[in-house]
């Protein structure tokens, strides 16, 4: 993608926050043992987590990156942390930087944060940590640190390094067109940097929405990549109903690397729960990605879709899952695909409701006697 490739690989070299990023150099070359953690907080996608990267390319430090919301009870965080030295084997100096701290916290990660504010003023290396926004659980973590308010890069700015960015990949993009991408992107230069393919393809992006049959059936036959992004992004139905859809897709057609698909649609349902907690409507855009992912190239049919994913994917999970399709097959005689798609999520919802009563069917789709 384009925002890996033109990633800044130095802090001087970045766009907007000019104030942010002299501030995060002074906290680095004043820092010693005792002095406050640096906690950036600002809007996704504008530059946080390359502000860090870029300033370990600038100083040859070694940065221990940890997503703060995939890594957030104590015990995790305790055995990651515990060990950290000053200097790593190559002799670089390390720092640690907690990314996303503001998904670290629900009703079981209580210990994650306290454990946080107990190792952070004892750490014998520098901790930078970002955050999307601030949440009520981090005011004590952020009366001990030293804040810095990102802020979104201006459109001006945005707009210049786009230019740049288009003239020296050669894509055939107007001014217009730059500026809706900036108005789309509301700040998020990441994204706004990776629009300038789908402007590159030509297609026309704003006001075109498909049903969920024309989206995943483009989808699985685009030509490219971003094509496919453009379908799926565009699609009118709610997030469930994408999930849904493309996850009976993808096991009725049971494509040859279903599982690396099955895998995409899981950290989408993941991601969108995420979303729905934390009210983080923004990364809808991610959420689309992973659903492209999953079904790009697929190559199959259409399959229209009545279980919810949840249901889908309990199924998929059970060891026992190919043996109970093979079985259904035979008795049936429909295909595989439709089988898993439709017939077993169907009968075990039934058998759950207790609509029908199966002793062997129940025992099989426990996982029993596997």
């Amino acid at each position: 993608m384009l925002s890996e490739k033109y990633r800044p690989k130095s802090i001087f070299y970045m766009i907007g926050n000019e104030e942010g990023r002299k501030r995060i150099i002074l906290w680095l070359k004043n820092w010693k043992k005792g002095s406050k953690p640096l906690l950036i907080v600002g809007p996704p996608g504008t530059g946080k987590t390359t502000s860090i990267k870029a300033l370990g390319n600038d100083f040859n430090l070694f940065v221990l990156e940890l997503n703060a919301s995939d890594i957030r009870t104590k015990e995790k965080l305790d055995a990651t942390l515990k060990n950290v030295e000053p200097v790593n084997l190559f002799g670089q100096r390390v720092i640690v930087f907690l990314d996303e701290i503001d998904g670290m916290y629900s009703k079981g990660d209580a210990g994650g944060i306290n454990f946080l504010q107990e190792w952070i003023p004892n750490a014998n290396v520098p901790v930078i940590m970002a955050a999307n926004e601030m949440k009520d659980f981090m005011k004590d973590l952020a009366k001990m640190s030293e804040i810095i308010e990102w802020k979104k890069v201006p459109s001006r700015e945005v707009f210049l390094w786009l230019k740049n960015i288009a003239e020296k990949e050669n894509l055939k993009v107007n001014d217009e067109q730059i500026k809706n991408i900036i108005y789309e992107s509301s700040g998020d230069i990441r994204y706004a940097v990776n629009q300038l393919q789908v402007a590159q393809e030509s297609i026309v992006f704003k006001d075109v929405k498909y049903s969920a049959e024309d989206a995943i059936k483009n989808a699985m036959y685009a030509k490219n990549f971003l094509d496919a992004y453009h379908y799926i992004s565009n699609w009118q139905d709610d997030p469930d109903t994408k999930l849904t859809a493309v996850a009976a897709t993808i096991f009725y057609n049971q494509p040859l690397d279903l599982d690396v698909r099955a895998r995409w649609i899981s950290e989408a349902d993941l991601l969108l729960g995420r979303i729905k907690k934390f009210q983080e409507w923004r990364l809808l855009r991610y959420f689309n990605v992973f659903l492209t992912i999953a079904v790009y190239n697929a190559r199959g049919n259409y399959s229209q879709y009545l279980i919810p994913f949840p249901v889908i994917q309990e199924n998929y999970k059970r060891p026992i899952y190919n043996e109970l399709l093979e079985a259904l097959k035979k008795g049936l005689h429909f295909n595989i695909g439709f089988i898993a798609s439709d017939i077993v999520p169907l009968y075990e919802f039934l058998v759950k409701m207790k609509k029908i009563k199966d002793e062997n069917i129940e025992k099989v789709l426990a996982g029993k006697g596997s």
